[in-house]
């Protein structure tokens, strides 16, 4: 039965609570309520039938529960449950298409009648909320319909989706301008000579030209300078103001630094000037370089790359790698890919290792303890190998090393490699990196071995048979070269994948594995929040349970497809999309599901202080829970392949 609207402020008021109302502008939801009808369903109403073509209205549930039913040759299957806040009818509205499944009432319900076009319309407008309703209708692909909202063609459109520039600028931080005591100037009248003496007393690159009342007029630099006295040979009384650079650009206090920055690169110019009100018609407070900008802001990974390749200090590589983190969440923030994020911090990482095995190699040729004189290569396996560490977790990393052909030669090697790599890990773990708590790392001898050992116990068919032996060569296909020499590195990683990829035993070893443990999700497809002692919810473990399975999936179906040339879990779900054809639809689902839940676990790591992989499902909003629902529906998918494709309902 349906009603006049007679409540608007009412019905406004219960939308506001739910998503993906409460992401839009209170007056837009203000007019979609104006124009809402109240709709009435016994438990036991069908509101409408699969295969019936939609209105032009979606339905908003506020009170009650309604079952979708996918009716399939003689059987009917429930496919997913909704409830409050929940919004019936978007699939079949967006797509213009029959309804796919039934919805019928199991309870009492009252429903909100919202007109389609309007609705859609504010969707297309505001990308927080069209976000939401592309993830909601995530479980629709169960029936092999993949749904999307289009992005909006207007660039201009409020609320489009932030790129990584907008990272960049939304978590930038203002410049701060030095003490004024560091600011270095002379007047227009005062001779070149006197301007070249004060920057080299100072050791600065420049000096700034001011008037009286401390006003930047011009700047003059070093090249300025000598090409000056040098090259046009003009005498050493010449005034400033005959060389400098004028007119002077001008910033203030307040400006984004990396704004300044993007300003500096399209005027071509070394520097700029921060004054009070951003003008040159007030008094000048700090001239700032491109290096002192980019050291101000700790959102910019050039920056970042260039300070790691110049610290010494293990307080300076805290400082850095605490910047890094803040990059992530600012990244993360403004919706970038978690996964393109893990590949630029293991740009980053990496070069914070090439630089500590610099530092290190330094400081024991200084003791007379160089490395020696034969091949050798730092290895990162494990997450941080798949470029998937964003977190300060536990390090994994390995060295291999050239043999020498005697067995006493290869154990001095060993014993001074050993050195090497506890220092360069010591120094790790002052910048913040937690050890690995089972032992993967190359200041162990189990990980620092000659290329002959490692190649042999890959080649070993009985270590397949241990679980550990399992573990290790999986760890080992993960492996990234860092530093030294690539073709050990190579060497093994062709060694791990010849010897998995024709070992069906192995496969089926980590098949097994992939599917031994079950979502958490019940028999309708619903997140489950254990309760116990005191009403809390039981947290589970986001890694093993979520992002594991996906991972070692990838991992075993690019051996099967003797594929090997993509190392990020990501990286391999999109080869396999690409050329394997029945694994198009899935692999393409496990990529977006393994990068929420790289997101999540991020987030949630950087809100807590930890690794981030328990997650409390009890603190979660309905949003997030329907989001991580859909996702371990695609785990649990993935799962049945593995089952298929490795038939293990059958025994070897």
């Amino acid at each position: 039965m349906i009603s006049a609207n007679v409540i608007p402020d009412r019905i406004a008021e219960t939308l506001r609570r739910f998503p993906p109302f409460s992401m839009l502008p209170a007056e837009q939801v203000v007019a979609l309520a104006s124009r809402a009808k109240v709709r009435m369903a016994a438990a036991g109403d069908c509101i409408w039938e699969q295969g019936e073509s939609p209105g032009d209205e979606a339905l908003f549930v506020v009170r009650g529960r309604v079952e979708y039913l996918w009716k399939v040759e003689d059987r009917s299957e429930r496919v997913d449950v909704r409830d409050v806040g929940d919004v019936l009818g978007f699939t079949a509205l967006m797509r213009s298409e029959p309804y796919r499944v039934t919805a019928k009432a199991v309870e009492d319900c009252l429903l909100y009648s919202l007109p389609w076009v309007e609705l859609l319309e504010r969707l297309n407008q505001n990308d927080e909320a069209r976000d939401y309703v592309r993830r909601h209708l995530f479980w629709i692909s169960r029936l092999g319909s993949p749904v999307t909202l289009e992005e909006p063609a207007d660039s201009s459109v409020a609320g489009r989706t932030k790129n990584i520039l907008q990272g960049h600028l939304a978590g930038a931080q203002i410049i701060r301008p030095r003490p004024i005591e560091r600011l270095l100037t002379c007047s227009p009248g005062d001779s070149i000579f006197q301007a070249a003496s004060l920057m080299s007393a100072k050791k600065v690159p420049s000096i700034l030209v001011t008037d009286e009342q401390r006003h930047p007029v011009g700047i003059v630099t070093s090249t300025r300078l000598v090409r000056a006295s040098i090259i046009d040979g003009l005498p050493v009384e010449t005034p400033v103001s005959k060389v400098m650079a004028s007119p002077v650009v001008t910033v203030s206090k307040n400006s984004s630094g990396i704004a300044s920055l993007l300003l500096m690169l399209r005027r071509r110019i070394g520097q700029v000037c921060v004054t009070e009100d951003g003008t040159p018609n007030s008094p000048a407070l700090d001239v700032c370089s491109h290096k002192d900008l980019l050291a101000q802001s700790g959102h910019h990974p050039t920056g970042l790359l260039r300070e790691l390749q110049q610290a010494r200090s293990p307080k300076r590589f805290r400082e850095l790698c605490d910047d890094i983190q803040s990059i992530v969440q600012n990244y993360l923030e403004a919706g970038v890919s978690a996964i393109y994020v893990g590949h630029i911090c293991a740009e980053l990482y990496d070069e914070l290792n090439q630089r500590l095995m610099v530092l290190v190699n330094e400081e024991m040729t200084a003791e007379g303890k160089p490395l020696p004189e034969i091949p050798w290569a730092w290895m990162s396996v494990g997450s941080d190998g798949r470029r998937e560490q964003i977190l300060r977790t536990d390090m994994d990393n390995a060295l291999v090393f050239a043999s020498t052909g005697s067995s006493a030669s290869d154990k001095v090697a060993r014993a001074q490699f050993l050195d090497f790599s506890t220092r360069v890990i010591d120094l790790m773990t002052e910048a913040g990196f937690a050890r690995c708590q089972g032992g993967v790392m190359a200041m162990n001898p189990r990980w620092c071995r000659t290329s002959e050992e490692w190649l042999d116990e890959l080649r070993s068919a009985e270590s397949f048979r241990q679980k550990d032996g399992l573990l290790r060569a999986t760890i080992l296909y993960d492996l990234r070269h860092v530093a030294g020499d690539a073709s050990l590195c190579d060497e093994l990683r062709s060694a791990a994948f010849t010897t998995v990829s024709g070992n069906p035993f192995a496969q089926r070893r980590l098949a097994e594995s992939i599917v031994n443990t079950a979502p958490p999700l019940n028999f309708i497809g619903r997140l489950v929040v254990e309760k116990f002692g005191g009403g809390r919810s039981e947290p589970f473990d986001l890694k093993n349970r979520g992002m594991a399975p996906l991972r070692d999936a990838a991992r075993l179906l690019t051996l099967k497809n003797h594929m090997h040339r993509r190392y990020s879990t990501g990286g391999r779900w999109d080869e396999l999309r690409r050329s394997v054809p029945k694994l198009s639809e899935i692999a393409g689902l496990a990529r977006d599901a393994y990068d929420f839940l790289m997101k999540m676990r991020t987030l949630n790591g950087l809100r807590r202080g930890d690794s981030g992989r328990f997650i409390d499902p009890g603190e979660l909003t309905k949003l997030e829970r329907a989001q991580l629902a859909n996702v371990f529906d695609v785990v649990r998918m993935v799962q049945t392949t593995i089952r298929n494709d490795f038939n293990l309902d059958q025994r070897l």
